[in-house]
């Protein structure tokens, strides 16, 4: 924990500043370690106004892919929240269509949640993101209180895997919980119209295009200012009604 000014022994209560804590999930063959490096632009652009924690999924990847990615000596093995059963017949996990393991993905999220209380937003990666959009929509049904103020959604998209793409189905999402999506106008891996698919399904939800790839965008210029405008109505929107 920072400490204040030395000068300062007992500063006002109204004088303090508190950032806003934000649990951020990565994305498929990533870790936490490497995910915090993808965002470092964004780490650094919002340091006076956020604190970032990072979680591991509870899975490694699989494949000849994240074997090559564990040899290039980051530390960790490549992480997934799910696997697929049907990936021999289709070689590319983003064409797979039945996943496993992502209950044990939901629970980790949970512990997360709770051993890291209090979080304010949940900020997830391609497939992290969807891992969120899980978990926000399991809780939602479940009637669960998270204590959440936002989310943070980028390059995400509805899960192939027909028995999850149901809970984020339009009909049964009715959650408030102020969310931006954050998309590549360029992304090949994921398009722009896979992002816009699970966007229409949220209630409260404002959409930020870049013009870049599948990945998260530098926190400068009007990305910044857009963030950081999503960041203060969500907060100032939730003070009084949580999820």
């Amino acid at each position: 924990m920072t400490q204040g000014d030395s000068t300062t022994k007992n500063p006002p209560a109204a004088s303090v500043k508190t950032k806003l804590r934000i649990l951020c999930l990565h994305g498929y063959l990533q870790n936490s370690e490497v995910f915090s490096g993808k965002i470092g632009s964004m780490r650094k652009a919002l340091k006076s106004r956020a604190e970032f924690i990072f979680m591991d999924a509870p899975h490694e990847a699989q494949g000849e892919e994240a074997e090559i990615r564990a040899a290039g000596g980051t530390g960790e093995y490549p992480k997934t929240w799910w696997h697929w059963e049907d990936i021999e017949s289709t070689k590319r996990p983003s064409k797979a269509a039945q996943y496993t393991g992502w209950e044990t993905s939901s629970r980790s999220i949970s512990e997360a949640l709770q051993r890291e209380h209090p979080i304010d937003g949940i900020l997830g990666f391609s497939q992290g993101s969807v891992a969120a959009a899980l978990f926000l929509a399991e809780m939602h049904a479940q009637k669960q209180v998270l204590g959440l103020k936002f989310a943070i959604l980028i390059s995400s998209f509805m899960p192939r895997d027909e028995r999850y793409a149901e809970l984020l189905d339009k009909e049964r999402m009715q959650i408030g919980l102020p969310t931006l999506f954050v998309h590549g106008s360029e992304d090949q891996l994921v398009p722009l119209a896979q992002g816009e698919k699970l966007c229409g399904n949220f209630l409260n939800k404002t959409m930020l295009v870049h013009h870049g790839a599948h990945y998260v965008p530098a926190c400068s210029g009007e990305t910044k200012q857009s963030i950081v405008r999503f960041l203060v109505a969500a907060a100032d929107q939730q003070k009084a009604l949580q999820i």
